[in-house]
């Protein structure tokens, strides 16, 4: 299906475009969360090669609530698509208060939603790439270090980089989310958090990741430990720090993601 979609180009804040993009929904699995959305440009894409337009593949964030979907990442996708770039939007397993402990059907989902991309027509697998904001980085971290085929890049958004530490400075609004996703504590399974753990798992791509300086959600420590951590161990993973907070990094109307934009566009 085709929606047409208006609102204000960040390239052009004082102008109202009318964009005609396909949009199409695919359930990918038999559970009701197991869809995602597909946005393509209408138009000829600039970085069409012989093998199709590449695409970013996006994970949101919600530190793994189910309160929290994919719509946050929806005026990403639809910039992607106007930019020349297709978005795979997907949904995952989030926890609820009645189910908790549910990290295996979260990465299992993710992991299948990246396999199913490679079987859609017209997508460059080969240059596609995986983008994740907050809880939604530590899903891309994670499938950059896991993932049977790696992505072109892996880009983290202000991510949370190390569970333990984030479960010992409370983040999240009660301060237990990583655990109530976990399904238990750090001392009580070490091993599950260190395999859960983007710190302590490398990257087999290269990785931008990005962090507002003035994020008060998610420290940029996260980013900073994550950064050291790899690099010393021989990672490729490049840094951009910009001058927002945790949730200007995915405003389509700020300056940040005017410069994501163009730092993803550079890859191409």
């Amino acid at each position: 299906m085709s929606y047409t979609v208006v609102y204000a180009s960040n390239h052009d804040r004082s102008v109202i475009v009318a964009l005609n993009m396909a949009v199409d929904r695919m359930q990918w699995g038999a559970e009701k969360w197991q869809f995602a959305d597909l946005y393509t440009p209408d138009v000829d894409s600039p970085y069409a090669s012989e093998h199709g337009i590449p695409c970013v593949m996006l994970i949101h964030g919600g530190f793994w609530k189910e309160k929290y979907g994919l719509e946050l990442m929806k005026p990403i996708a639809e910039d992607l698509a106007e930019a020349g770039i297709a978005a795979w939007n997907v949904e995952f397993k989030r926890w609820s208060e009645n189910d908790q402990g549910v990290w295996m059907d979260t990465l299992s989902d993710v992991l299948r939603a990246w396999g199913q991309l490679a079987l859609l027509p017209g997508i460059d697998i080969m240059r596609s790439m995986v983008m994740g904001h907050s809880a939604g980085g530590q899903l891309a971290l994670l499938l950059a270090a896991k993932g049977e085929r790696k992505p072109w890049l892996a880009i983290a958004q202000s991510p949370i980089t190390d569970l333990v530490g984030a479960d010992h400075a409370k983040l999240s609004d009660d301060g237990d989310a990583v655990r109530r996703w976990i399904g238990c504590s750090p001392e009580e399974n070490p091993e599950l958090w260190s395999n859960l753990n983007p710190v302590d798992n490398p990257p087999m791509s290269p990785v931008l990741i990005i962090h507002g300086e003035a994020d008060d959600e998610v420290p940029i420590s996260q980013s900073e430990t994550y950064a050291r951590v790899m690099t010393a161990k021989g990672a490729d993973v490049q840094k951009l720090w910009l001058p927002g907070d945790h949730f200007t990094i995915i405003d389509v109307a700020s300056d940040d993601w005017l410069v994501e934009l163009n730092a993803i566009l550079d890859w191409l």
